[in-house]
């Protein structure tokens, strides 16, 4: 996969299971490409464009260069455009797209949460958390419009608040924050995405001997699964919001470091889930994290 200094990116950006197929290329390749080659994806979703933004974030701040997408296919380069993803500036193209072939915004704006980097700095990313939950009132009896149910909003605004309050309190670096609702086949789904590539779930635990775990998915099982904090001795964030994905009967997947734990509750299943740990996975610094819900 590996043609010089271009990467061929493989079509694996479908879900955040597929996406460990590029993780998996971060040590061997990302490390010495100039530019990643986008022709074979034929889909995008919010946890993909995300993660591809932190991997690229990482090649920026070790190498201090932007790696450049070519061949990036009309589909996809639409979406991206429409969800911000060139704003930030951690990759470069010299692909543009004429006015017509753009999204318009006035049409396509309701269905989304763009792209939104969320600060490490208290002040700062309170101001941009603010407007993030206010840009999703305004939006969400479209975003939600499948699943509208009483209360969810608020379940939706104490999500919003909780996961990325987490990037400024814990990671030790900014993140990112994305949500769309798309089709997929005949399934509608609507995924909430919150992001970070700063210090992961195990070493924002460390000051905390007291809690006992054989490996990061055990503990990132735990912080989901029991009221436990990082900072004192009881908390609700991360248990929280699995409660309420839980009531929504939706699914979480939370990665750190070389693990993940995916928690499915299916409205069959009452109040049991099926529940994921995979460890041994390549290393991806951060905290990434994907709520969907579907129909």
């Amino acid at each position: 996969m590996d043609s010089g200094a271009i990467v061929v990116l493989p079509d694996r950006f479908r879900d955040p299971n597929y996406f460990e197929d590029v993780i998996d290329l971060k040590e061997g390749i990302f490390a010495r490409a100039k530019a990643l080659d986008c022709s074979r994806i034929s889909f995008i979703e919010p946890y993909s464009m995300i993660s591809l933004i932190l991997l690229g974030k990482a090649c920026l701040r070790s190498r201090g260069e932007r790696l450049k997408l070519v061949n990036i296919p009309i589909p996809v380069h639409q979406y991206l455009d429409r969800m911000d993803f060139f704003e930030g500036g951690v990759f470069m193209t010299d692909e543009t797209l004429s006015e017509k072939m753009l999204y318009r915004r006035s049409a396509f704006s309701r269905s989304v949460i763009e792209i939104t980097e969320i600060p490490n700095k208290e002040r700062e990313s309170i101001q941009v958390i603010r407007k993030v939950i206010a840009l999703f009132r305004k939006r969400s009896t479209h975003i939600l419009k499948y699943w509208m149910t009483p209360n969810i909003i608020e379940y939706f605004v104490t999500v919003i608040s909780e996961l990325c309050q987490n990037i400024y309190e814990h990671s030790m670096d900014s993140g990112y924050l994305a949500m769309q609702t798309y089709m997929m086949g005949k399934e509608n789904i609507v995924r909430l995405v919150i992001s970070d590539s700063g210090i992961g779930i195990r070493k924002s635990f460390e000051q905390r001997q007291d809690i006992r775990y054989g490996s990061v998915a055990e503990l990132i099982e735990k912080s989901i699964t029991l009221p436990i904090s990082s900072k004192r001795e009881f908390g609700y964030g991360l248990c929280q919001v699995n409660s309420i994905v839980k009531m929504l009967k939706g699914i979480i997947f939370i990665r750190s470091e070389n693990a993940y734990v995916t928690s499915l509750y299916h409205k069959k299943m009452q109040d049991s889930a099926v529940m994921f740990l995979k460890n041994d996975l390549s290393s991806f610094n951060g905290t990434q994290i994907s709520i969907t819900l579907s129909s």
